[in-house]
């Protein structure tokens, strides 16, 4: 759950020339020396400085066009992509093989598989878990860091907290996923990961409706009707939606197209599982079970 060693120090090879250019540009600390194991700096001074960098992107544009330290395109590549940082409050929620998930505070909730530096997180973050942290998140190439600097807050959480807390989790799975880059995605990428996440949500759903007492047949056929409106028409959308995220205008060019026969059942049952569930608020389940019955309505009519 850490960077390799060589990856650590490259890391530092570039963050230490930075430290010292801002500092040397707004003089917030007395000067750093040109390695940090010649005095090591203070955390405090360290945090001072990070605030003062991250302000903004113009002393991380200047350092890259001025590049006193000689650094080769490579390591500026990775200076280049720090303007994709995430800052903020996170949960360090869950300590994995792979990395550790910071889980975020905002809706919808977005989780980042961070990788340690020189020592993995779990032996930076000494608290039970989840804590919180306020952290700055960096992309190292196809990796997630941090810039060394964590500021943990002394709270412990209640039950309540843990739950909601796993239910975001839960959110970020169905919606493609812990993000282990901060690169941009590309077109693909995105699709993949809402596929991802609706194939999480229909499995859950099939699940529900066998606990219903369904029999096989009705699973399956309810089922295939909702895998089949993601696949046909969620996904072709720009961008790919979630079945996390449609409403009743989707639902109903859905289900306005030429030819389209769909059972208003599976739409009904799904919109109530996702209620009941939290998957969707109130009052949009409440919009799509109007829309549902004024069209049953109607085709019973004809």
């Amino acid at each position: 759950m850490q960077l390799s060693t060589q990856d650590t120090a490259r890391f530092y090879r570039i963050w230490w020339p930075l430290l010292r250019y801002v500092n040397a540009q707004r003089q917030v600390v007395p000067d750093l020396p040109a390695e940090p194991e010649q005095t090591p700096i203070r955390v405090e001074e360290a945090h001072q400085i990070r605030n003062v960098l991250w302000e903004s992107d113009g002393l991380r544009e200047a350092f890259l066009a001025e590049n006193p330290a000689g650094l080769p395109a490579a390591d500026l590549a990775i200076v280049v992509s720090w303007r994709h940082r995430v800052m903020g409050q996170f949960f360090v929620f869950r300590h994995l093989k792979q990395y550790t998930v910071f889980l975020t505070e905002g809706e919808p909730p977005q989780a980042y598989g961070v990788l340690g530096l020189a020592s993995p997180i779990q032996e930076v973050v000494l608290r039970p878990l989840p804590a919180l942290v306020k952290a700055v998140l960096l992309p190292f190439e196809d990796k997630i860091i941090y810039d060394g600097l964590l500021v943990p807050y002394s709270v412990f959480f209640g039950s309540g907290i843990r739950r909601s807390l796993n239910e975001a989790y839960r959110t970020v799975q169905e919606r493609g996923g812990v993000l282990t880059t901060l690169q941009p995605r590309h077109d693909e990428d995105t699709q993949q990961a809402v596929h991802s996440g609706n194939q999480k949500i229909l499995a859950a759903f099939r699940k529900d409706l066998a606990a219903s007492g369904l029999s096989l047949k009705m699973i399956e056929h309810h089922t295939g009707t909702i895998a089949t409106f993601s696949e046909t028409y969620l996904l072709a959308q720009d961008p790919p939606c979630s079945l996390l995220d449609f409403d009743l205008e989707d639902l109903q060019q859905y289900l306005d197209k030429p030819g389209k026969n769909a059972d208003l059942v599976s739409f009904k049952r799904l919109v109530r599982f996702l209620l009941n569930t939290g998957r969707i608020d109130w009052d949009v389940a409440k919009d799509m079970e109007s829309g549902l019955k004024q069209r049953q309505y109607e085709k019973a009519s004809k």
